[in-house]
């Protein structure tokens, strides 16, 4: 039972916390004078605190506060009784019929210990916006190849020996001009084994040859004749290469594209929040693991029965 000074604590609670409505007007001076460690509710041998509230409230959404009452006291007298006794009730049941001496239940406090010590190790951090403005530019101007992009050109070819394979190639592209015609003629003319397969595609071509492969490079005469058609458009006649003879077909075009630091700020903070986020887990387990032993019986492991052979397939349900 919540007793007249614990009342007031929680009218107290009330004025500060961001819910419509209150129930009275309370003194600044009668809330400065009420620690937050006072008690507001007893479960048994539990105490439940005004700072306990307080950081309870802190993660509960304002429309979940809402749905709980028209006031501010409504608010906080349903939650104190719905979220925090009716959950100390229960697990104060749970402690007395030995709940602590269950396997699973010891695991999920294992668990959650384990998380409290992750997070408090993570919060010290400071978040995204801790991350300082010299450490994102550092970031930027080392990857600058991914924040500048070059116009690209995706490109279609077909290659033969000589210009007389490659003119009567063209020939037939020219009297069947489609996409689904296109497949048979790289099959039966071109000589390259890389993209017989695939239409031919070269995939993104940048003026100076590169394309979207890393191992693959187009020779500097067919990437200046490929940015010399236009999207859609197959070349009125053959380009030669060091390569052989090549017919061309210009699928499609990519834009130059330039991001700037500013755009990408919130970006790379997050990126190197993250690499600063898995640094510090690393760091605390190889703390942990320096500060206990830690042993493993190699020879015993085995004798853990476990299956670690292939898992079946599961069946799709049919349609």
């Amino acid at each position: 039972m919540v007793r007249s000074r614990s009342l007031l604590l929680v009218l107290v609670l009330a004025a500060s916390v961001g819910v419509a409505g209150s129930a009275r007007a309370v003194d600044a001076p009668a809330v400065a004078a009420i620690s937050e460690g006072a008690v507001v509710a007893t479960v048994g041998e539990r105490k439940v605190t005004a700072s306990a509230i307080k950081k309870a409230l802190a993660g509960v959404p304002a429309f979940e506060l809402q749905a709980l009452g028209t006031s501010k006291i409504e608010v906080l007298r349903k939650y104190l009784d719905e979220a925090i006794v009716r959950e100390e009730l229960i697990a104060e049941a749970a402690r007395q019929k030995g709940a602590l001496a269950d396997r699973a239940v010891r695991m999920a406090i294992d668990k959650a210990l384990a998380g409290a010590i992750v997070r408090k190790e993570l919060d010290a951090l400071g978040g995204k916006g801790a991350i300082p403005a010299e450490e994102v530019k550092a970031y930027y101007d080392a990857h600058l190849a991914e924040y500048h992009t070059p116009e690209r050109v995706r490109l279609w070819h077909i290659i033969t020996a000589n210009k007389a394979d490659a003119e009567a190639a063209l020939a037939k592209v020219k009297a069947d001009p489609t996409r689904e015609g296109w497949p048979k003629l790289v099959s039966e003319h071109s000589l390259d084994p890389n993209t017989k397969t695939s239409s031919g595609d070269l995939g993104f071509v940048t003026a100076d040859g590169k394309t979207s492969e890393p191992k693959v490079v187009v020779p500097k005469e067919i990437a200046a004749a490929a940015f010399g058609l236009k999207d859609g458009e197959i070349s009125q006649a053959p380009v030669q290469s060091s390569a052989g003879w090549h017919v061309l077909w210009r699928k499609g075009s990519v834009p130059a594209l330039t991001r700037s630091l500013i755009d990408e700020t919130p970006s790379i903070r997050e990126v190197l929040y993250e690499q600063r986020r898995e640094k510090a887990y690393k760091g605390l387990l190889e703390r942990l693991r320096a500060a206990r032993k830690v042993e493993t019986d190699e020879e015993l492991l085995p004798l853990v029965n476990v299956d670690v052979g292939p898992r079946p397939i599961p069946r799709q349900p049919k349609k």
